[in-house]
């Protein structure tokens, strides 16, 4: 707003000069107080791979979550067989109502073990997985999630890998073996027999069968979460190709 000078020092005759409404530019005071509205800018390129790209991070975050906890519950019910199968054969070896025993001399039981460890192994490396991705740490970001995950992803791909087959090895070994046998080689032997099934061998035998399929199972599970885990690659090598060329908006999950 400008305006023209005026003196407001009293005249001889006692009266001020007061100025005139006249005196104001109002035309100028129009111009410099209203100005036009500005429209927002337009998005670019570089906005769309940005927003496409934190996107895609979220996307996959979840998802990885998401298949630590599916893991975690097929591998708790993996380890829940298996110790039931391993706890009725160690109740029942030794029972007296049987004047024969019920299990051969030699009873393997590493099938047995190696499901054991294999769902222990892979619960822990889930539950680490979950605590990392969602606790407020420094790994909290795209690279080191990237390498927790591939790491669990590929050391559970291997154990499930390994479990089925030591213990499908055994159990085919000794599955014609009267002398020897596993806890699901010997008393799958009496399916079909029903109730004249010696002890809880038809338990025994549905729960070594379970965990074994479970474990099978998991192979497919993992071998999601390693495609998973290169798709973080892939994403984060976008990100940062983004960032280094100077897209604005990248943030990490």
């Amino acid at each position: 707003m400008s305006f023209q000078q005026f003196d407001i020092s009293p005249n001889p005759a006692g009266e001020s000069k007061r100025p005139h409404l006249s005196v104001f530019r109002f035309a100028s005071f129009q111009s410099t107080s209203r100005r036009p509205s500005q429209a927002p800018p337009a998005y670019s390129p570089n906005d769309v791979l940005a927003t496409r790209s934190q996107l895609h991070l979220k996307v996959l975050h979840w998802m990885r979550i998401a298949m630590a906890s599916i893991t975690f519950i097929v591998s708790v019910v993996i380890i829940a067989c298996s110790a039931t199968a391993w706890k009725t054969y160690t109740n029942t070896r030794f029972n007296a109502e049987w004047i024969l025993p019920l299990w051969p001399s030699t009873v393997d039981l590493r099938p047995t073990h190696a499901l054991l460890a294999c769902g222990v192994v892979i619960a822990v490396a889930s539950i680490v997985y979950v605590v990392v991705a969602v606790a407020p740490t420094p790994l909290r970001s795209t690279r080191p999630l990237n390498l927790t995950f591939t790491i669990l992803a590929f050391l559970s791909l291997f154990m499930t890998i390994f479990t089925t087959v030591f213990a499908n090895t055994i159990n085919s070994h000794l599955s014609n073996s009267t002398q020897a046998g596993s806890l699901a080689s010997w008393t799958c032997k009496w399916q079909g027999f029903g109730s004249t099934a010696p002890g809880r061998f038809p338990e025994i035998c549905a729960t070594s069968t379970a965990a074994l399929n479970l474990v099978i199972l998991m192979i497919v599970i993992e071998s999601i979460s390693v495609l998973l885990a290169g798709w973080g690659w892939w994403v984060g090598a976008k990100v940062k190709k983004a960032a280094s060329e100077g897209k604005g908006g990248l943030t990490h999950v």
